[in-house]
């Protein structure tokens, strides 16, 4: 059973959650990155690669789930998006509880998950930052990724609950904006205030 005080850390695309997961690791806290052990598992997982090749052979290619080929599926709506989330989140969870095992004796946990209300997820969170930036600022910063385009910005943010929603839902709300400072300082002062209060 986990001790820690669980922090669920998201925020849409572009919102500048990458960058405060990197301020948050430098603050020696540990963080569950759930599309970095996707990623892994994808590579890895024995389990999960029989269950996917068993259901789509043709996206086990050199022995590992090929993204590209389940992306592909879903444009081609061979496979939807929920069920490939269903898929893959009982491994997920899995590893998440061997994480809260190693780190039960941590005052603070952070979850790093993108979709964190969209998968349920925030049921394991104690407490909740949001990350947020205007919708100008937020198109902007996504379209400066290679080979973005309006679809797939379109697509992608049809996937997600709404910014106002996600801020609604929030215990913290992060906004970045202003630059780097200011968010490392309210991420340093809620890490600061959450250690004690466990201390307590």
């Amino acid at each position: 059973m986990k001790k820690s005080i669980v922090v669920g850390l998201t925020g849409s695309m572009g919102a500048g959650k990458s960058t405060a997961v990197k301020m948050i690791k430098n603050m020696v806290i540990p963080v569950f990155d759930s599309d970095q052990t996707v990623h892994r598992l994808m590579r890895d997982h024995a389990e999960m690669k029989a269950l996917f090749y068993r259901k789509y052979p043709q996206s086990v290619i050199n022995d590992q789930i090929d993204r590209t080929v389940l992306s592909a599926l879903i444009s081609e709506q061979k496979l939807h998006v929920k069920e490939l989330e269903n898929m893959i989140y009982p491994f997920l969870e899995r590893e998440l509880e061997a994480f809260f095992a190693r780190h039960r004796f941590e005052p603070v946990v952070v979850l790093d998950v993108p979709l964190l209300f969209e998968a349920g997820w925030d049921r394991f969170c104690d407490q909740i930052i949001v990350v947020t930036v205007p919708a100008d600022i937020l198109k902007q910063r996504v379209f400066e990724r290679p080979d973005m385009t309006e679809e797939k910005y379109q697509t992608l943010m049809q996937r997600q609950m709404s910014d106002a929603e996600k801020r609604s839902k929030a215990d913290y709300v992060i906004e970045t904006q202003y630059g780097i400072e200011p968010v490392r300082q309210q991420l340093v002062d809620i890490m600061e205030g959450l250690k004690c209060e466990k201390s307590f």
